[in-house]
C-alpha cells in the first residue's frame, strides 16, 4: 500500500474517530439547542469522513454506498453549519432557515440521482488504486446555494453581534474553523491537490474549532473530556494508530517466530491488542483525571466548603466577608468589587472590595442598561460583550465613564429565579491574567451559591425590618422601641434625655369625614415630618393607632420644644380649609421632672392630655404645675357631659338672640330626626347621637352676620356662600367639646344631597351618614313648615308633597317615604310655628 492510499486511509480514520470523540463528549454534556445542533452536525461529519473511509476501504456492503453517504454529508454540511450558527448566535425567525433546509433536502435528493457528480471511478496506476470523479456542469447549482448558504449563516453572525446576543470573540473560533474547511474543500479543485485528503482533514480540524467555540461559550466543560466513554475512545484511537503502523511488523514477527501456531494468529493479534488497548484506557483515563478531573474535584471541595460557610450566615455583612474571602483566597491576582442591591432606594451600590483602600463610591439603579442585560445573560460574562450593545451605545457618556474609571473586565451577576441579588465586578486584567471559561464556570458556580444565600439574607433583613417597625410609616414599632430606649436611657443616665409623645387631634373624626385612606396618609406624612427634623438625634416611634414617640438622650427640654416648634410648621395634610388636623404634644425631661423611663412616658402622656384639653393643637412641657392643672381639669366624663350641655343651650341662645328662628328649629329638628331613628329602627346609642347632633347642626350660624340671618329677601350669591359656612362652624366649635366630638360627622351631613350636589363635602347617596340623612329631612321639613322673615309657612302637605318630589335627588327615597309615612300618621308631632 502506497503513502498516498495509507493518508486516504489514515486521514479519515483520524478525522472520524475525532468527530467521534467530541460526540462522545458533548452527550455527556447539558442538552440545549446548541448542543443538539453541534451534535448534529458531527453526525454530518462523521458521514462526510467515514463514508469517504470505508468507501476506500471497500466495506460491506460495498464502495458505492458508502460514496453515497460520503457525498451525502459533503452535500448537507452547509445546511447544518449553518443551522449551528443560528442557534450559536441565538438568532430569530425560521423562515430562511427552513427554506435552506427544504432547498439542500432537494440538491440531496438530485444528486442521489447523479445530477451533479457521477459515481466514482476506480482504476490503478503503478499498482495504486485511484479513484476519479466526474461531475456535471449542473454542479453550479449546490456551489451556489452553498455559497448563498455560508453567506446567510455569516449575516446571522453578525447581526447576533450587532444585537448583542453574542460576542465576535466567541465567534472567532467558530469562523475560523468554517473558513479552514471551505479553503480545505476548495484545494480540492486543483490537480495539485487532488491526491491529497484535504477535505476529511479539515473536517476534523474545523470540528475541533467549533468545538473550542463551544468550550469558550461554557456550553462543555473540560470535564466532559474525562468521561469514561471519551477515554475508552481515545483508547481506542491511539490503539488503532498502532495497529495501522505496525500490523506489518507484528505479521512478520508472528511469522517467524510463531509460524507453528499460524491458525491461531488473528485471535493472538486480537487479544493483544485488546490488551494493550486496555492499559491505554488505564493510562489516558489517570492521565485525564490528572489533567482535569483532580483539579475540578477540588475546586468542587472548595465550592462545598464555601456553600456550608454562607448556608450558615444570615446576617450581610458577614456573608459578605465570606464571599470576599473566597475570591481573595482563590483568585488573589483580581479585584472584585462587591456589589448588593438596595430594593428601598431602588439601586446596586458596591459596598466592599477585595483590595484594601479602594474607593466605593458606585452605584447603579435599578433601571440601568447594565442590570437588564445581566438578568438576561444569567452568568458571568465579558464586560466588552456589553460594550458592543445597543443598550450601552444608548447611554450617557457619563454612565459609560463611571464604568470605565472602574476599569471593569468581567461581570458575575449573582441571580435567583430571575432576580438579580447583586453583582460582582472584577477590574481588566491583559494576557495570561485573563480568565479562562473553566475559571468562569467556577464563578458561576460560586456566584449561584451566593445568590441563594444573599436572598435569604435579604428576607431574613425583610424580617427583621418587619418585626421592628411599623409597616405603614417605616418607623420603629412599639416593642422595638421599648428596647431601644432601655439602651439609649442606659447610656443617656448621667447626662439628659427627652421624651417627646404626639398625639393626633380629632384623629378618629378624620377619618371619618376623609376616610381611612387619608388618615393613613396623614400619619405617613408625620413621619416622614419627624424623620426630616429629628435626623439621628433620636429614636422615633409610632407608639400607637395616632401616637408617636421621640426619645432624645442627651438633650433637654429646650431644645426638644424647639424641635416640636420647629415641626409644627410643616403640614400634615394637603393645604385644605375643611380639613381640621393638628396634634399635641408633650415633653418630659430626665432627670428634671422624672426618675426613671417608666416616669418619662407617665408624665409625657399627662403632658399631652394638659394640651389636649387646653384647647388642642399644643407642644406642653411637663411640670409639676402642668400636673396639677391636668388633674383639676379631670373631671369624670358624666360631669363634662352636663358642662357641654349647658354650654349647648348657651351656644343656641346666643343665635336666638341673632335669630330667633334657630332656638325652636334646632329642637324641632333633633325631635323629628330622633323619631324618624327610632322607625328605621337603630339602635338607642345611634338614636341619641342623632337627637344631640340635631340640637348642635345649626350653631355654626352664630358666626354669620345677623344681616344675612335676618334678611327677608333672596340671599345673593355671595352672601349664600357665607351662609354655607355654618357647617363648617360648627364642626369648629363642637370639636372643641371632648365628650361631642362624635356627633360632627352627622351634624354637618344635613345640607349634604341625595344626588351629591349639596354641601360641605359633596357627599352622595348611602355614604352620607345615615344620621346626617336624618337631619336632612328633618330639617327641610321644619323649615317649610315654619314662618320665616322671608316667607310664610307652608301646610304640612304641602312640605310631604316637595318632600315626594324631591326623593331620589335631595332626598334618601326610603327614609322620605318612612318620614312621610311617620307625619302622616301621628307619630311624628308637627310644631310648625308654635315657637315663633
Amino acid at each position: 500500500m502506497s503513502l498516498n492510499e495509507k493518508l486516504f486511509i489514515i486521514v479519515p480514520l483520524v478525522s472520524v474517530l475525532c468527530n467521534a470523540f467530541l460526540f462522545l463528549t458533548c452527550l455527556s454534556a447539558k442538552k440545549d439547542r446548541v448542543i443538539y445542533a453541534f451534535l448534529e452536525l458531527l453526525a454530518v461529519f462523521m458521514a462526510w469522513c467515514g463514508g469517504s473511509l470505508f468507501m476506500r476501504l471497500e466495506l460491506y456492503p460495498g464502495s458505492l454506498f458508502w460514496y453515497e453517504v460520503s457525498i451525502m454529508g459533503i452535500f448537507l454540511v452547509p445546511v447544518f453549519v449553518y443551522n449551528f450558527i443560528y442557534r450559536f448566535c441565538d438568532a430569530k425567525g425560521s423562515f430562511i432557515r427552513t427554506l435552506l433546509f427544504a432547498s439542500w433536502i432537494v440538491i440531496t435528493a438530485m444528486n442521489l440521482s447523479h445530477v451533479f457528480i457521477h459515481d466514482p471511478r476506480v482504476f490503478e496506476v503503478d499498482g495504486e488504486r485511484m479513484f476519479a470523479f466526474s461531475v456535471s456542469p449542473a454542479i453550479v447549482f449546490p456551489l451556489v446555494l452553498a455559497i448563498f448558504t455560508l453567506g446567510m449563516a455569516w449575516h446571522t453572525a453578525v447581526r447576533g453581534v450587532k444585537e448583542g446576543r453574542v460576542s465576535m470573540v466567541d465567534l472567532r473560533p467558530l469562523i475560523i474553523g468554517v473558513l479552514v474547511m471551505f479553503v480545505g474543500t476548495f484545494l480540492d479543485v486543483f490537480p495539485i491537490f487532488v491526491s491529497l485528503p484535504n477535505d476529511t482533514l479539515v473536517c476534523g480540524i474545523n470540528a475541533l474549532f467549533l468545538y473550542y467555540a463551544l468550550y469558550r461559550r461554557r456550553l462543555i466543560t473540560l470535564t466532559h473530556i474525562a468521561s469514561n466513554s471519551s477515554s475508552y475512545l481515545l483508547s481506542a484511537i491511539f490503539t488503532t494508530l498502532i495497529l495501522i503502523a505496525s500490523f506489518s511488523g507484528v505479521d512478520q514477527f508472528y511469522n517467524q517466530y510463531l509460524g507453528a501456531f499460524a491458525e491461531y494468529k488473528t485471535i493472538v493479534v486480537a487479544v493483544g491488542f485488546s490488551l494493550l488497548t486496555m492499559a491505554v484506557y488505564h493510562v489516558t483515563r489517570r492521565m485525564m483525571n490528572n489533567l482535569f478531573t483532580k483539579r475540578q474535584e477540588a475546586r468542587d471541595t472548595t465550592l462545598k466548603q464555601f456553600s456550608v460557610s454562607v448556608s450558615k450566615e444570615l446576617e450581610l455583612e458577614p456573608l459578605l466577608d465570606l464571599y470576599k474571602n473566597f475570591l481573595q483566597e482563590n483568585f488573589p491576582t483580581r479585584t472584585a468589587y462587591l456589589c448588593v442591591h438596595e430594593a428601598q432606594m431602588h439601586r446596586y451600590r458596591i459596598v466592599s472590595c477585595t483590595q484594601e483602600m479602594t474607593e466605593l463610591s458606585f452605584e447603579l439603579s435599578d433601571s440601568h442598561p447594565l442590570i437588564k442585560w445581566l438578568i438576561e445573560q444569567k452568568h458571568s460574562v465579558y464586560y466588552n460583550d456589553f460594550a458592543r450593545t445597543q443598550s450601552f451605545k444608548s447611554m450617557w457618556q457619563a454612565e459609560k465613564r463611571l464604568l470605565a474609571d472602574l476599569n471593569v473586565g468581567y461581570v458575575l451577576p449573582l441571580i435567583y429565579d430571575d432576580e438579580l441579588a447583586g453583582i460582582t465586578f472584577f477590574t481588566h486584567t491583559e494576557g495570561k491574567n485573563r480568565f479562562s471559561p473553566g475559571e468562569l464556570n467556577y464563578l458561576d458556580s460560586a456566584g449561584a451559591i451566593l445568590s441563594i444565600a444573599l436572598r435569604n439574607a435579604y428576607m431574613y433583613t425583610a424580617m427583621q425590618q418587619e418585626a421592628r417597625e411599623d409597616a405603614m410609616t417605616g418607623l420603629y414599632n412599639r416593642g422595638y422601641f421599648n428596647e431601644c430606649i432601655k439602651k439609649e436611657f442606659a447610656l443617656a443616665r448621667h447626662d439628659t434625655a427627652t421624651l417627646m409623645m404626639l398625639n393626633m387631634d380629632d384623629f378618629r373624626l378624620y377619618n371619618e369625614l376623609y376616610g381611612i385612606r387619608e388618615g393613613d396618609a396623614a400619619l405617613v406624612q408625620l413621619s416622614q415630618n419627624l424623620k426630616a427634623i429629628i435626623g439621628n438625634r433620636g429614636v422615633i416611634a409610632r407608639y400607637s393607632g395616632k401616637e408617636f414617640a421621640v426619645f432624645l438622650p442627651f438633650c433637654d427640654a429646650r431644645v426638644a420644644q424647639e424641635l416640636a416648634l420647629h415641626l409644627k410648621k410643616l403640614p400634615v395634610t394637603p393645604p385644605d380649609s375643611n380639613r381640621y388636623l393638628t396634634y399635641s404634644i408633650g415633653i418630659c425631661t430626665y432627670p428634671v421632672c422624672a426618675a426613671n423611663i417608666d416616669e418619662l412616658f407617665t408624665y409625657a402622656s399627662m403632658a399631652v392630655y394638659s394640651g389636649k384639653t387646653d384647647g388642642k393643637n399644643r407642644v406642653v412641657i411637663y411640670s409639676p404645675h402642668t400636673a396639677s392643672a391636668s388633674d383639676s381639669t379631670c373631671t369624670s366624663k358624666k360631669a363634662l357631659a352636663e358642662s357641654c350641655a349647658s354650654t349647648i343651650y348657651a351656644l343656641t341662645a346666643a343665635i336666638d338672640a341673632k335669630d330667633h328662628y334657630t332656638f325652636n328649629h334646632s329642637q324641632n329638628v333633633s325631635e323629628y330626626a330622633s323619631k324618624l331613628a327610632q322607625a328605621i329602627p337603630l339602635d338607642t346609642e345611634h338614636v341619641e347621637i342623632i337627637r344631640q347632633a340635631g340640637l348642635l347642626h345649626d350653631i355654626g350660624k352664630i358666626g354669620i352676620p345677623e344681616s344675612i340671618l335676618s334678611k327677608t329677601s333672596t340671599l345673593s350669591n355671595e352672601e349664600y356662600q357665607i351662609m354655607k359656612t355654618h357647617a363648617e362652624g360648627a364642626m369648629a366649635m363642637i370639636r372643641h367639646l371632648p365628650s361631642l366630638d362624635y356627633v360632627i360627622p352627622t351634624a354637618i351631613a344635613h345640607h349634604e344631597r341625595w344626588d351629591g350636589k349639596g354641601y360641605p363635602r359633596g357627599l352622595a347617596g348611602e355614604v352620607i351618614p345615615i344620621g346626617g340623612r336624618c337631619l336632612c329631612l328633618a330639617d327641610s321639613f321644619d323649615a317649610m313648615t315654619s314662618k320665616r322673615s322671608y316667607k310664610d309657612a307652608l301646610t304640612v302637605e304641602a312640605a310631604l308633597d316637595e318632600i315626594r318630589r324631591n326623593l331620589g335627588t335631595q332626598f334618601d327615597p326610603q327614609l322620605g317615604l318612612l318620614f312621610i309615612r311617620l307625619v302622616e300618621d301621628g307619630t311624628i308631632t308637627v310644631y310648625g310655628n308654635a315657637g315663633v
